[in-house]
């Protein structure tokens, strides 16, 4: 299950729309409600991916991270995109520095932070396959790839 704050275009979580229309939801511009949403999901027996920015995601619904998601261990995806400065160019409220180590704050709330989109197709299975909360951190602008294939193991 993908889950967007209303930012799908921005965070190319639109290709997964498109392509599962049934498994995609826009919770819109309430990253609160997102997170709350993701966690319902997760007692349900699914498996969400929580998508927002995350300057807003990591400040706005900490506090449901901390109670709904990591305290009840619940088995939440949090997708933090335009992090660190990659989205310098929208202003001061998009630069999440602090996003880290808020995350890693919370109890058993794992961090991942991909250098390339070879460790992000990684990391995005093995979110999906470990039991429990994480927060993966993305960036917004291209990147080179410095991972090479055959040497990433899962």
């Amino acid at each position: 299950m993908v889950l967007d704050a209303d930012c799908a275009k921005s965070n190319m979580t639109n290709l997964y729309k498109n392509r599962f229309p049934e498994r995609f939801f826009n919770i819109g511009i309430s990253e609160c409600d997102l997170v709350g949403t993701a966690a319902g999901m997760a007692v349900a027996g699914k498996v969400p991916f929580a998508n927002a920015y995350a300057n807003f995601l990591t400040g706005r619904a900490f506090d449901q991270m901390r109670i709904s998601v990591c305290y009840s261990n619940n088995n939440v995806k949090i997708v933090g995109h335009n992090a660190g400065t990659s989205a310098a160019q929208e202003g001061a409220t998009h630069l999440p520095l602090e996003d880290i180590s808020l995350m890693r704050s919370l109890p058993r709330m794992t961090v991942i932070v991909p250098a390339d989109a070879v460790e992000m197709e990684k990391a995005v299975e093995a979110a999906y396959y470990h039991e429990g909360p994480i927060y993966l951190r993305v960036g917004k602008l291209p990147v080179p790839i410095v991972t090479k294939k055959k040497n990433h193991s899962k």
